[in-house]
């Protein structure tokens, strides 16, 4: 068994950088996904939420390069998720079950701020 965590001895990232190895394009090798974006993917996991929202003038998020992590801000203070909820859904429930999920992949505290409710029955939402 090679040891992988010693570099020059089959360590994935020396494989990736090794100079003079036409076969493999660093652009191909997939960039790890930031905290945000693991914040982002475990808040949409949750049922009842619809998506993340910018906040209320749409500023909030976590920028990136070359990308956006809307709803979603992690500093030293913690961790702050703003949702869109479902109306058939129970909104403390769903908040509380995102705090939950959060709280077990980002700082503490985790701060969860419904900015809105989706309502499916609502003909004039489009």
């Amino acid at each position: 068994m090679s040891d992988l965590t010693t570099p020059g001895r089959g360590h994935p990232v020396d494989e990736q950088v090794r100079p003079g190895d036409p076969g493999r394009v660093l652009a191909d090798v997939p960039e790890p996904g930031s905290l945000a974006e693991v914040v982002g993917a475990v808040v949409l996991a949750v049922p009842g939420v619809v998506r993340l929202h910018g906040g209320p003038f749409g500023g909030l998020g976590t920028y990136l390069p070359g990308r956006r992590v809307t709803g979603v801000r992690i500093d030293e203070s913690g961790t702050e998720v703003h949702v869109v909820v479902s109306a058939t859904q129970p909104v403390a429930d769903t908040a509380a079950r995102v705090q939950r999920a959060v709280s077990a992949v980002a700082p503490m505290p985790v701060r969860v701020h419904v900015d809105d409710l989706d309502d499916p029955a609502d003909p004039t939402e489009e």
